[in-house]
């Protein structure tokens, strides 16, 4: 879906920030109609005309309501009627219903966002799917992206004009070598000249010496070249990865895994490739041309333009074919880059899979994605290779349009055009076929740039991506006491549709504050803005008085100890687990966090102790064990602020009694904010937060929230009312696998 769909007749995109068609009206009356919304109202166009025009804030909220065949964008003001604006099929609703969500932010915010990301976009120029990029890579300029590229090439850039100068030294003795060969054929082969034998063996020697120097400057080329693909596929790969590391959760969360990794590695070898061959080789070709033509048109100008008579067609066919193929390779990099979201899908959930037996249509899903790669790659070649024959042929004629007339001027039939003798037919010739070499590698490079121009468009999205979330350039390294204050915080992560709504609350150093709520209630949300994963939409959350936002996010998290709901260890050992947080904790440190966490016990028990590897996201323990490791890891960290995101949540009752008298001991003088389903694990907060609806419902501690008997109430009687009912099931099943004896006669 896209908000800038279709502008009216003889409008142009760039007046609307959306423009959505709908085709209905007045009382369901079908018309060619457009809505688009600019930065201070909304126009209705029925046939290109205005039928109706609204300032923004002309109702108090707009909404779109769903009829019985159709739908309507409707304006409210307070408990009055509402105002049809326009009416549209249902298809529509989503698109409509997004644009509704925007302008009613600028309502309350007095922000209008000028891009909605609920889908992927298309580009205005040529209308296909951007695909995940931040501008269209055929419409790009190219120009713009390979000197970016070239660019990288700046730290090299000695062991690089080495790598070109030796190559442009092998071409300059290969231009030699043809005219040795003349005065070998005209001086000593035709005449049969035996008596200058020296001359002759002169000439093989500087042949000789010609071969031994271009061996050595293809060897130190090849030396040079080596260095700089290796160090610059590095520095590329390093840099997109830091990069990444570096986007806000809101950028991550909208690549998958697979595309990431993709990007880290096929996509910044294959520019590495691109770069150190096709980059060196372009500027020895051009080179090359340049003195080829030079010479050959110093030697006969005449025979000089036959040979280049082909070369101004082909090179039309070349920038024709030019899109056309970068279209297809861009099909090519979508259909691998699914691949590769596929495989690691299904790599990391393999235990889903076999779980439920899934196997053979995973099998499916991959042989699908993995034929749809191979036939677009496929499809890519043959147009090419439909086309390279084509070219080729046009510049051979060249070719035979020179040993034609050559062979006439050498038999003295073209009194016009001049003589020549056989060894000037034969250099001329040759640096003929110098002259297509290059010719014929600049014809293939449209395919390579095609393919490099697709992946450097995703690698520099990534580069030159904007991260949200960034140290402020007078950001502060501050010793935290732990006061926690939120100020009127909204918060959405996607901005016009707010998780949080005007939240305010304290939370004081050294207690325990619970944060309650319904699912999507917000309470992850709070925790993610504490941790600044994400940066408030308006308002502010405050660090003993200090704006987060001027303090460095390392300095921050490095405070503040975190268990999360989803557990994730890496792959590794026990030990190098648990000392994740603290690389420097000696081996007593490790122990007595792991005591307290209850983890010792059974690392004990394994097969290595600390050292037992915990395979790929620590597949080889059970959850209560990984959690528990996630909470010494925590631990150990020795944080000023405690989070912990339904931290027993995988532990059995016994288990989770005893890791939270530890975490009590550990609590004491930190504050500690907690998140849990089990609402009775809360009940000896200092204080609970209560969420309802991204909304602050409730503050206060267990005792007062109950005798309210409001949102936290409600909350823990629906959990009794559930446990109870968990507990007359096995009940009931037992009794009817029992079943009471017959009455006696």
């Amino acid at each position: 879906m896209n908000l800038l769909l279709s502008a009216p007749k003889g409008h142009d995109f760039a007046e609307y920030l959306f423009a959505l068609p709908f085709n209905l009206y007045g009382k369901a009356k079908k018309v060619d109609g457009n809505l688009c919304v600019t930065e201070s109202e909304i126009l209705v166009y029925i046939d290109g005309e205005i039928k109706d025009r609204y300032p923004l804030d002309a109702y108090e909220e707009y909404a779109c309501e769903q009829l019985v065949g159709c739908s309507m964008m409707v304006g409210r003001n307070g408990d009055r009627d509402a105002k049809c604006i326009c009416a549209f099929t249902n298809d529509s609703f989503v698109a409509f219903a997004e644009v509704c969500k925007i302008i009613n932010h600028y309502l309350t915010a007095g922000i209008l966002v000028h891009e909605s990301d609920i889908d992927e976009p298309k580009c205005p120029k040529c209308g296909l799917p951007l695909d995940g990029y931040t501008e269209c890579p055929y419409c790009a300029s190219k120009i713009k992206t390979f000197s970016k590229l070239f660019g990288r090439l700046k730290p090299y850039a000695p062991q690089f004009a080495v790598a070109v100068g030796c190559t442009v030294l092998a071409e300059i003795l290969n231009v030699v070598s043809p005219y040795i060969n003349r005065i070998l054929i005209d001086d000593y082969v035709r005449p049969q000249n035996t008596s200058h034998w020296l001359g002759f063996a002169a000439l093989c020697g500087a042949m000789f010496v010609i071969l031994i120097i271009n061996t050595f400057l293809d060897w130190a080329n090849m030396k040079a070249s080596r260095y700089v693909s290796l160090n610059l596929g590095q520095d590329l790969r390093q840099d997109v990865f830091n990069k990444t590391l570096d986007l806000s959760m809101s950028s991550i969360s909208k690549k998958t895994a697979g595309d990431l990794i993709n990007r880290v590695s096929n996509d910044a070898n294959k520019l590495q490739s691109f770069l150190t061959d096709y980059g060196k080789d372009a500027i020895v070709r051009v080179f090359s041309l340049l003195v080829v033509l030079v010479i050959m048109f110093s030697m006969n100008y005449k025979l000089a333009l036959l040979a280049v008579v082909p070369i101004p067609f082909v090179l039309i066919i070349v920038k024709k074919v030019y899109n056309t193929i970068h279209m297809y390779y861009g099909r090519v990099w979508r259909f691998s880059n699914a691949h590769s979201k596929l495989l690691h899908d299904a790599l990391n959930g393999i235990r889903v899979i076999k779980t439920c037996g899934t196997e053979e249509a995973e099998i499916e899903k991959y042989r699908v994605a993995s034929e749809k790669w191979a036939k677009s790659a496929t499809k890519a070649e043959i147009v090419w290779n439909l086309i390279w024959p084509v070219a080729d042929f046009m510049l051979t004629i060249g070719n035979y349009l020179v040993l034609y007339f050559g062979s006439l001027m050498l038999l003295g039939r073209l009194g016009a055009f001049g003589t020549l003798t056989l060894g000037e037919l034969t250099q001329f010739v040759s640096y003929v076929g110098m002259l297509y070499t290059p010719l014929r590698w600049l014809m293939q490079l449209p395919r390579q740039l095609a393919d490099a121009s697709v992946s450097a468009s995703k690698v520099f999205e990534i580069l030159e991506e904007h991260t949200d979330v960034r140290d402020d350039a007078d950001c502060v390294d501050l010793d935290i006491k732990g006061d926690i204050e939120f100020n009127n915080v909204y918060f959405g992560y996607n901005i016009y549709n707010p998780v949080l709504k005007d939240v305010s609350c304290k939370i004081e150093k050294g207690k325990m504050y619970g944060i309650v709520g319904h699912s999507g209630a917000g309470k992850s949300t709070m925790i993610n803005l504490i941790l600044r994963l994400y940066d408030v939409t308006q308002g502010s959350v405050t660090i003993d008085g200090v704006d987060i936002r001027k303090i460095s996010q390392k300095s921050l998290r490095s405070q503040v100890g975190v268990v999360l709901q989803e557990t994730y260890l890496f792959e590794g050992t026990v030990l190098e687990n648990i000392t994740y947080a603290k690389p420097d904790a000696t081996f007593e440190e490790v122990v007595e966090a792991a005591k307290i966490a209850h983890a010792h016990e059974f690392v004990t028990k394994l097969p290595d102790g600390y050292n037992t590897r915990v395979g790929n996201k620590g597949h080889t323990l059970s959850g209560g064990e990984r959690q528990r490791i996630a909470i010494a890891r925590a631990i150990l960290h020795d944080p000023k602020i405690i989070i912990l995101d339904e931290a027993t949540a995988s532990l059995d009752t016994e288990t989770e009694r005893q890791i939270q008298e530890g975490l009590n001991e550990l609590c004491k003088g930190r504050t500690t904010i907690a998140i849990a389903h089990r609402l009775s694990t809360l009940s000896n907060a200092d204080s609970l937060i209560v969420l309802d609806k991204g909304r602050l419902a409730e503050t206060g501690t267990h005792d007062q929230l109950m005798r309210q008997k409001g949102v936290y109430y409600a909350l823990v009687m629906a959990q009794r009312k559930t446990t109870k009912m968990k507990a007359v099931q096995p009940q009931q099943q037992s009794a009817a696998s029992h079943p009471a004896p017959a009455p006696a006669n």
